[in-house]
């Protein structure tokens, strides 16, 4: 479906092109004029530029913030330990290191069950 859908597009775009060669030539002139009013608008317009350069380090400052806030959820969700918890229960009540488990399986289910025939030496 979307390799339908993308030949829909280019066989749009392959329709609304001019034939004719100076339509063609105009064309190409405005969209040559335009990808280079483009690329120098920082040269024109210096003060929005510098604008947009503080409001893109502020946007991304928030973006780690929330990235890191969402991540920290996360693992808080996936280890089973909320922060609640952990300032609820004194350091004293804590053993020195805590073991993270992942998921259900017991050392013996980790052990396998079967490993073949051993192998005869001398033969």
């Amino acid at each position: 479906m979307f390799l339908i859908r993308i030949a829909f597009w280019v066989a749009l775009i392959v329709i609304l092109l001019p034939t004719d060669q100076r339509q063609q030539a105009q064309l190409y002139s405005v969209a040559s004029e335009t990808a280079h009013r483009i690329a120098t608008f920082c040269e024109r317009n210096t003060a929005v530029c510098e604008r947009g350069g503080e409001y893109w380090v502020v946007f991304k400052q928030k973006l780690e913030f929330g990235a890191k806030l969402a991540y920290d959820l996360a693992s808080e969700r996936l280890s089973g330990h909320t922060a609640d918890t952990e300032k609820a229960s004194s350091s004293a009540e804590r053993p020195a290191k805590v073991e993270r488990t992942r998921g259900t399986l017991m050392p013996a289910d980790m052990v396998p069950d079967w490993r073949g025939k051993a192998a005869k030496s001398g033969a």
